[in-house]
This record gives structure tokens, sequence and C-alpha cells, in this order.
């Protein structure tokens, strides 16, 4: 009679086992939502992009430099616009992702962290929903960078006194020559940190994934089987 109470009681031992580690789980996955909020509202204020642009009478500290940030274009611009009737290209003082990428930045922060109060069932969903779209708007915004970076170097006044040379694209990511300047390019600390918090809201996502609980009755030792039975050989 006491055999099913048994039963129940190390099943109920098994759930509560599980209900600390279930909650500590909970918890980080709020923590790296929060934080990765945080992060996207810091990136607002760094650049996402930077290229630096090097020539004989442009070296070292006096080298030229643009930064892409999320609302707007930074850095040794007017230089840039004095060289233009020189190098032929034409840097513009701004781009069409400015229009939103603070928005998409901005709301990602907001729904991130207002994620946590969504239902349990929900939850997951909501912080995987966030973290797509996020990555979905800033790999438009790369590719539209991409586009306007080509244009830039194939666009150019013909006018000018370097008009004889070829057609270029400066690099994205890395380092080029293009005529008597090198040109570098990488990502900002913003774009880290974006990166960063893309990271932490897919960790969130996964930490709120429940490990399934086997409720299969648990194998029956020797004893308890021999146990059983005897009072079937007393009769």
């Amino acid at each position: 009679m006491n055999k099913p109470c048994a039963g129940l009681t190390e099943m109920d031992r098994l759930l509560a086992s599980e209900e600390p580690s279930h909650k500590m789980r909970r918890t980080l996955s709020y923590a790296f939502a929060v934080f990765g909020s945080i992060l996207l509202l810091v990136s607002l204020k760094l650049p996402l992009w930077q290229m630096r642009l090097e020539a004989p009478q442009y070296k070292g500290p006096e080298a030229l430099h643009i930064a892409v940030h999320p609302d707007s274009l930074r850095g040794d611009l007017r230089e840039l616009t004095t060289l233009d009737q020189y190098i032929g290209v034409h840097v513009p003082p701004t781009l069409p992702q400015f229009k939103w990428l603070p928005a998409l930045l901005i709301a990602g922060a907001v729904l991130g962290a207002g994620a946590c109060f969504l239902r349990k069932s929900v939850r997951s969903l909501a912080f995987t929903f966030v973290s797509c779209a996020l990555a979905t708007g800033l790999a438009l915004a790369a590719v539209q960078a991409m586009f306007q970076i080509h244009d830039i170097g194939h666009k150019r006044d013909q006018k000018t006194v370097l008009a004889g040379v070829k057609d270029f694209t400066p690099p994205f990511l890395g380092t080029t020559r293009i005529a008597q300047f090198t040109v570098s390019s990488q990502l900002g600390v913003g774009a880290w940190l974006v990166g960063g918090s893309l990271a932490l809201q897919l960790g969130a996502a996964w930490l709120l994934r429940r490990p399934v609980i086997r409720t299969a009755s648990p194998p029956v030792s020797l004893s308890k089987a021999v146990a059983q039975l005897e009072p079937a050989h007393s009769h």
C-alpha cells in the first residue's frame, strides 16, 4: 500500500531538485536580456564602422578618418570635401540608414527588456524574435553600405585631377591601395556591442528552454523484486 506513495515521493523530489536550477536559468536569462538592451543603447553613441585613409601628405596621426555612427557621419569630413576636387569622389553627407537605424536599436533595447515581463510560454520566443529582427535590420544596413561604398569609387567626377584612375571600390573590411591612398576599414566598437547584444538575447532565449523531465518509473531494484515475489512463494 505504501509503494505508490514512495514512487510519488521520488517524483516530487525530482521536481524539487529541478526547481532551483530552473530559477537560476530564468534569472540569468533576465540578466542577459537587460544587459543586451543596455549594450544597444550604448551603441547609439559609438561608431559602427570606421575608415582610415593614409597618404604621403596624411601619414600617422595626420591620416584621415571617417566614422559611421547609427545617426551620422563623423570624422575628417571637411578635409575629404576639400579633396573631392583632386580624388574625384564624393562622400555623402548623410546615409538613408540614419533615418531608421537608431529607431531599430532603441526598439530592440525596449522589446528585449520588455520581454522579461511576458508570459513564460512566449518569453523565449520573444527573445528570439528580437534578436532575429535586429540581425535582419543590421544585415540590410550592411548591404546598403556596401552599395554606397561601391558608388563612391564608380560614380566619380571625371573632370578631376585623378580622373584617369580606374574605378575602384573601397574595402568594407580590410585594407587596399587606391591611387596614393592606403584605405583601411573595420567595424567600430558600436558594431561589436550590437553583436554582443544579439548573442545575449539568443542566450536568454536558450536559457528559458526548460529541460524535459522524464516521468518514466524508476527501475525496480533486485531486492524489491524479491520482496514482491515472497508472498507468492508462501502459498
